[in-house]
């Protein structure tokens, strides 16, 4: 698994890295200065990031711009907002361009850690804090659970990410979890995290029901 952090922080860089090693032992995790950096590594030949983990204030180009690039020309990537401010402009601004999640950086590690795998397995993120802060009145409060989107599917193969089809079609051709990962060029360990998403999406529980359940809703 292949993981871009971008942070203008280098020690949270640090011990964000460290704490991202407990998702994959062979994680390959490459850290960015700035945005410039992070667009560098972006457009340079060779295998993309499984991830990209961003901040919101950085020098370099502006956060819109970038972010915004990002989803047009890598848009199976997931990326996520990892960032210090808490406002709901800032949460809301990110997710309507994009973003798959935000998390706050006050949020403990094992948010963080289950915040990361819900995207990795094709769900969005947004924090207890964003339906606390657009609550305007006691009876919306009332109505309002405070939970991250699960990214369930609510109607078959369309619900499904466009990386999770394509391991789907892969799937389908009787390809193994290494041929999948190799014609996608992803890690192993990603391709069961794709395959565990397509699971519960599709309200299954192997390979042979995922396949035949795709056919019959295609």
């Amino acid at each position: 698994m292949k993981i871009l952090i971008a942070d203008d922080h280098p020690l949270y860089r640090m011990a964000l890295c460290g704490l991202l090693e407990q998702l994959d032992e062979n994680a390959n995790i490459i850290d960015c200065n700035d945005f410039t950096e992070l667009r560098e590594e972006m457009y340079k030949d060779g295998p993309k990031p499984d991830l990209v983990i961003l901040d919101i204030k950085m020098p370099g180009p502006k956060f819109d711009d970038v972010l915004t690039g990002l989803k047009k020309d890598f848009p199976d990537i997931p990326v996520v907002i990892v960032s210090a401010s808490e406002e709901l402009p800032d949460m809301s601004n990110a997710l309507k361009l994009g973003a798959d999640g935000y998390i706050p950086k006050s949020s403990s590690r094992e948010i963080l850690l289950s915040a990361i795998r819900l995207v990795l397995s094709g769900g969005k993120y947004i924090p207890s804090q964003a339906f606390t802060l657009s609550t305007s009145s006691p009876e919306k409060t009332k109505k309002t659970t405070p939970q991250p989107s699960s990214g369930k599917a609510t109607s078959g193969t369309d619900s499904l990410t466009r990386r999770q089809r394509n391991v789907l079609d892969l799937m389908a051709q009787g390809r193994s979890n290494r041929e999948i990962a190799e014609a996608l060029n992803l890690a192993e360990s990603t391709v069961k995290v794709h395959i565990t998403a397509i699971f519960r999406t599709l309200g299954v529980s192997n390979r042979t029901q995922a396949v035949l359940q795709a056919k019959e809703l295609v």
